[in-house]
């Protein structure tokens, strides 16, 4: 990373970018916004050198900025008594954060639009603000572990929707609390929270440690009360219910590749591909990753961007599919 740039949302949050300067010969000539998941942060993409994403674009001549949305990493964090509290929403990262996001890498770059990386969450961002007519700002997306309807799927999180009504009686969700005290498990036991998140075979143990300790946060209520209406027919919808994002996919027409683990937990291919079928993109594609697709190993969730095999089995991937979009 070279520097962490910070840009201002509509509504005043203050969102930090982590920039890696583009380096080797060739000249890209349009930069890569790489959005993090549900409580996570940029530290998906650049856990370590050996399995970055972020310096990996970066030196295949890349302008890669990895977001860290409001409360996440290094943007603005919430106070209990300050003017920023939780209570945020999956349509604030929606409405205000992509945004910000998108405008300072126009900005920084010069180009008329972006490529856009999403794990899980980020990936759902994508396909939200594709639905709302956002196609103009990609010049390609790549939606890693993700689906706006997980109804029909046997997604994990559908063990948690039973667990909604507590949303309302608690300031935040501790993700941030539970990945220290299961990270500081690692190597010694397989817990539930690992086998959630990663295929433990296809992760470094190091770098799955470093994650869980400084790569989670605190949850604000209300996103985690919109995603569940993901679990539900018709998919994922706005936080007053009056908007199904599945229904806007048709009309969008940015390049879309979506990557799935063939043993994620969260998200399998079936839902992945259930999202990307409901696209009007006349260029789409599905990726499975795993061994039975010709890979030396099976993938869970995290492993697509930060796993022992990513760099050699996943990134070229993404490498073909942002080239060939980017025209260089």
């Amino acid at each position: 990373m070279d520097r962490v740039a910070n840009t201002l949302s509509e509504d005043g949050w203050r969102i930090a970018l982590h920039v890696y300067e583009p380096s080797g010969e060739k000249a890209r000539r349009h930069p890569v916004v790489l959005c993090h998941g549900l409580a996570a942060n940029h530290m998906a993409f650049d856990t370590h050198a050996d399995t970055s994403l972020a310096r990996h674009l970066a030196s295949r001549g890349y302008l890669a900025l990895a977001v860290d949305l409001r409360g996440h990493g290094h943007s603005e964090r919430p106070t209990p008594r300050g003017e920023r509290r939780f209570g945020w929403s999956f349509d604030d990262y929606l409405l205000y954060d992509v945004p910000a996001a998108i405008a300072y890498a126009k900005r920084l770059s010069g180009a008329a639009a972006v490529h856009w990386i999403g794990h899980s969450m980020g990936g759902l961002l994508a396909y939200a603000h594709l639905a709302r007519g956002g196609s103009r700002d990609f010049r390609s997306v790549t939606a890693v572990g993700s689906s706006l309807d997980y109804s029909g799927a046997k997604s994990g999180f559908h063990t948690l929707v039973p667990l909604r009504g507590l949303l309302d009686r608690i300031p935040f969700v501790p993700i941030g609390l539970l990945g220290r005290v299961m990270g500081s498990l690692v190597g010694r036991v397989e817990t539930p929270f690992q086998r959630f998140n990663v295929w433990s075979s296809n992760v470094d143990p190091d770098h799955w440690r470093q994650i869980s300790h400084r790569g989670f946060h605190a949850v604000s209520p209300p996103v985690m009360a919109q995603l569940a209406s993901a679990m539900q027919a018709g998919g994922l919808r706005s936080r007053d219910g009056s908007t199904a994002y599945v229904d806007g996919l048709a009309g969008a027409t940015a390049p879309v590749l979506a990557i799935a683990g063939d043993r994620d937990a969260q998200c399998p291919p079936d839902a992945a591909e259930r999202t990307l079928a409901a696209l009007g993109s006349p260029r789409r594609q599905l990726r499975v990753f795993g061994r039975g697709h010709g890979h030396g190993e099976h993938y869970g969730h995290f492993d697509l961007v930060m796993g022992r095999r990513a760099k050699t089995e996943v990134f070229p991937c993404i490498d073909t599919w942002v080239d060939a979009a980017d025209g260089t």
